[in-house]
């Protein structure tokens, strides 16, 4: 699957971008305000035995930024992170009983961080033993969430 294919396929599962909100009545000339939002979700695209990641962000508007992580050895699917890691949302790429978890951590209200660690099935994983991969700056005052 091309990563056109993939966006066009998060855009249909999510129903395409948000309506714009406004506090103005009807019929009146006041300009629509829309609320900043980031929206987080994953792509995942396989190449045999090896994945492609990436971190797509949409606003409000309905613009969508992919932002390539990197290839992961194993099969890789989107998971709940534990409540340990204080992320958004991960992604765990596991070839075997080991593998390798992405996190996306919102910090200070205008980054998320993505943070890399390893998986060994029966060792809980260290928050603090995770490297990071990439950091991605939203507006201040965007509102960071977990898109679909």
């Amino acid at each position: 699957m091309t990563r056109l294919a993939l966006t066009l396929t998060l855009l249909a599962a999510c129903g395409g971008s948000a309506k714009p909100s406004s506090t103005a009545g009807a019929g009146s000339s006041s300009p629509v305000l829309l609320a900043k939002r980031a929206a987080v979700s994953w792509g995942i695209e396989p190449h045999g035995e090896m994945s492609d990641v990436f971190l797509a962000t949409t606003d409000e508007t309905g613009k969508q930024v992919s932002h390539s992580l990197g290839r992961y050895k194993g099969t890789c699917k989107v998971i709940t992170p534990s409540a340990a890691m204080k992320a958004l949302t991960a992604v765990a790429c596991l070839a075997g009983p080991n593998g390798t978890e992405l996190d996306a951590v919102v910090e200070n209200g205008s980054d998320i961080v993505i943070l890399q660690s390893g998986i060994d099935q029966g060792v809980t994983p260290d928050p603090m033993a995770r490297n990071e991969v990439m950091r991605v700056k939203v507006e201040v005052g965007t509102k960071i969430e977990l898109g679909c």
